[in-house]
């Protein structure tokens, strides 16, 4: 059953009342509400008791720390939760069942913690400057992560990076895309753990000859990795004039001097939107991997 099946649209910015009925049905299984403008917003539930609720989405909702509670302990069975364009007012997410969360586009004032043991898929996605911190405090069954930063200012991970990181030993699919993430890994992939478990990784959307490096300490990281997936958001060719460490790092990376030893991978699947640019690539790839004979190169064109 989906609540929002039988919810009228409304139109203009009044706050919306919603039914008692809504919160307290036994039946219920999946529920998505959602605002398309932040200036609409949904009168506060005094009462949530969805017993066999599993899957809730939410959009444009202010989730303080007693709506959170009241959530969560009011939908016992819940493992997938997404929040879209939420204000995320609370300190504290702590659920025992939990296995799926997807957080789009949210903000918030402080530091958001999460008790998430049974926590299997984390999904990350943010266009937009803000503030919201987050910090993985017991996730210890992630196996799955995508992280989107459009945008690196002070956003989402703030202070706590490498920490962050720490908390992917576990995982066995790891996607880092944007500018962002790329500004990302330049402060923590030096210091990076070893992610022994990792077997699928998607790295890019900006110029990967740019930082090259990113690249190699990376893969250096990910010993047991059987496909690695490489998108391009340019021309990965165009190194800046006013960076000369890039070209060194090129040139490093060229020759072989920041090798990764990646014994069992088997794909390497490269998205580009130059041809020469992804060759040179897949050059500089083979160069590095001690066994590049052994694997196939799949190339596609954006």
């Amino acid at each position: 059953m989906q609540a929002s099946n039988h919810i009228p649209r409304l139109d203009g910015f009044a706050n919306l009342e919603l039914p008692h009925a809504l919160f307290t049905c036994s039946s219920l299984e999946h529920l998505e509400l959602q605002f398309f403008d932040s200036r609409r917003a949904a009168t506060e539930p005094s009462y949530v008791n969805l017993p066999n609720l599993k899957k809730l989405k939410l959009r444009c909702f202010k989730l303080s720390d007693p709506v959170m509670k009241m959530i969560l302990s009011g939908c016992p069975l819940l493992e997938e939760l997404s929040l879209d364009s939420c204000s995320l007012n609370f300190s504290c997410m702590k659920s025992d069942l939990l296995r799926c969360l997807t957080i789009i586009n949210c903000r918030g004032s402080g530091l958001v913690e999460f008790f998430l043991p049974n926590l299997v898929s984390l999904s990350l996605k943010n266009e937009y400057p803000g503030k919201t911190k987050l910090s993985l405090k017991n996730t210890p069954s992630l196996v799955k992560v995508s992280v989107f930063y459009h945008h690196f200012v002070e956003c989402y991970f703030s202070g706590a990076e490498f920490e962050f990181f720490n908390c992917l030993t576990t995982v066995t699919d790891l996607e880092l895309y944007g500018s962002g993430v790329k500004e990302l890994l330049e402060k923590t992939v030096p210091n990076c753990p070893i992610f022994g478990n990792l077997k699928q990784l998607t790295f890019g959307q900006w110029s990967i000859n740019e930082k090259l490096d990113l690249l190699c300490q990376m893969l250096q990281h990910t010993p047991n990795l059987e496909k690695l997936t490489i998108v391009h958001k340019k021309d990965i060719t165009y190194v800046p004039k006013k960076h000369a460490r890039s070209g060194e790092v090129k040139e490093k990376c060229a020759t072989g001097q920041i090798p990764f030893r990646c014994e069992h991978l088997k794909v390497i699947d490269i998205r580009y939107s130059d041809p020469s640019g992804a060759h040179e690539l897949v050059g500089i790839l083979l160069q590095n991997i001690s066994q590049g004979e052994r694997v196939r190169i799949d190339l596609s064109r954006f």
